[in-house]
């Protein structure tokens, strides 16, 4: 979880010192291919449905936004258009052009990680992961640690009293830098 939370602020911070570019404009939604024969988001459904134990409880779905950069000399990451890429799951799949957002199912702390694979004429292909975090419990360290050791302290011990087996849980920007 710390690793998830450090990167989605490293992210953050890379983003917010990218400068002032406006991000490029998504024109759709791409919707995953379910390997399982769901026809909705829901991969699991159709498991669900058949009275299958142990499957995953579905928590709703996400427009994950996926981007791709190239490093530019003098300007930094400069955000580019058309790079074809790939999402993959454990039970789906989705292919799409950036700037894009895919439309993929929650899963709480069952979410899978994603595999994101971009490619562009002129570039090496790239292949990031992403991994789903608890957003419930980031957003309480990260208020308890601006108040100082003490905070960081009293929000591990309000986490520890916690049912945090319906918190909420979203995947971060999938962000993929390509190389020439």
């Amino acid at each position: 979880m710390r690793r998830t939370f450090q990167s989605t602020l490293f992210g953050a911070a890379i983003l917010a010192l990218a400068g002032c570019a406006k991000p490029l404009e998504v024109g759709s939604v791409t919707e995953i291919t379910p390997t399982t024969g769901s026809k909705v988001v829901d991969v699991y459904q159709p498991r669900r449905a058949s009275g299958q134990q142990g499957v995953p409880e579905f928590a709703g779905d996400q427009l994950l936004e996926v981007r791709a950069y190239a490093i530019e000399d003098g300007k930094g990451e400069v955000e580019i258009a058309d790079a074809t890429c790939t999402v993959t799951a454990a039970d789906f799949s989705a292919s799409t052009t950036t700037p894009a957002k895919v439309r993929i199912p929650l899963y709480r702390a069952q979410s899978s990680v994603l595999s994101v694979s971009c490619e562009k004429a002129g570039f090496k292909k790239r292949s990031i992961t992403v991994e789903a975090a608890d957003v419930v419990r980031q957003g309480r360290y990260a208020s308890g640690s601006s108040a100082g050791v003490i905070g960081l302290v009293a929000a591990v011990a309000v986490d520890g009293m916690s049912d945090n087996t319906k918190n909420e849980w979203r995947y971060p920007l999938a962000r993929v830098v390509l190389d020439r």
